[in-house]
């Protein structure tokens, strides 16, 4: 055991007591410290972070980090193959996530944690997949990236993993989908422009409004918690690395400086913080930042 994890339990304990990061604004906190690499964090609820981490050489994971102590545990133990993309319902009944397949290559797994029911949603094309799943905030759909017959495109279907929808498709690909809070919208990144940018659309797909215009990649958006503004990730200054913006595209803060990269934001429930996955000195882990007003 190294320094850092002997005084980890101290170090959240302060941290719990405060209920908030010690370090400075511009100084990220480390949540977790075993450098693996680490994709997509969530809040199942407001002292608990879901995550994907590559637990074994040939398992990727979804683990629980519980914010009260930092201890961790594996969220599906008895399942052996890769799962990816974790997504809860606003009230946490319903878990989905993409987990892997021989055909279709990924599929979208839909739990009710309430009834203890499981189904899934399996892509036509042999080589399909399924990621970046998203639960509408009224728990009827899920929104997710579908690369199938017909393109890469956004699509939906009901918590019974039926009546697939396509919300929108072009040229080019359309990733990362995510419901606003209010369920109205969906945030996307999609590079039918050329390169990929961050879009907003109605929840029924129509009035489509790009949102940024950069040089570089931005993608994965995350809505705040209260919808006025949008977290995503970007390149466009050369390296990947956390921004903010008004959820109308305007005023674009970067949150993050690091000569190594800053991905996967994701809201803290209070609206006040972001979690973010951080490679710092090749090791990968989960962060806690300050986030701009």
């Amino acid at each position: 055991m190294n320094c850092s994890e002997a005084l980890l339990p101290s170090v959240w304990g302060l941290l719990l007591a405060l209920g908030l990061p010690t370090a400075p604004a511009a100084e990220p906190q480390r949540l977790t410290t075993d450098g693996k690499l680490k994709s997509a964090p969530t809040f199942a609820s407001r002292q608990e972070i879901v995550f994907a981490v590559h637990e074994a050489p040939n398992l990727v994971a979804l683990k629980r980090l519980r914010l009260k102590d930092g201890t961790q545990e594996l969220l599906h133990p008895t399942v052996k193959a890769h799962q990816f993309d974790p997504a809860f319902s606003p009230d946490g009944r319903y878990h989905c996530f993409a987990l892997s397949a021989t055909s279709p290559q990924l599929v979208l797994v839909i739990q009710d944690t309430k009834e203890k029911t499981e189904t899934t949603f399996r892509p036509r094309e042999a080589r399909a997949v399924v990621r970046s799943p998203s639960i509408s905030p009224d728990g009827r759909r899920v929104v997710f990236s579908l690369s199938d017959i017909g393109g890469h495109r956004i699509a939906s279907v009901d918590l019974r993993g039926q009546d697939l929808k396509t919300i929108t498709a072009s040229a080019g690909m359309n990733t990362s989908p995510a419901f606003s809070p209010d369920g109205k919208r969906i945030a996307f990144s999609s590079s039918r422009d050329g390169d990929f940018e961050i879009y907003v659309m109605d929840a029924d797909g129509g009035n489509i409004r790009r949102l940024t215009n950069s040089p570089g990649l931005d993608t994965r958006p995350a809505w705040s918690p209260d919808g006025k503004q949008i977290a995503f990730t970007s390149n466009r200054d050369g390296n990947y690395e956390i921004y903010v913006m008004n959820a109308d595209g305007t005023n674009s803060v970067r949150v993050t400086h690091s000569p190594e990269r800053s991905d996967y934001p994701c809201w803290h429930p209070d609206g006040k913080h972001l979690v973010f996955v951080g490679e710092r000195n090749g090791w990968f882990d989960l962060y806690m930042v300050e986030a701009p007003a």
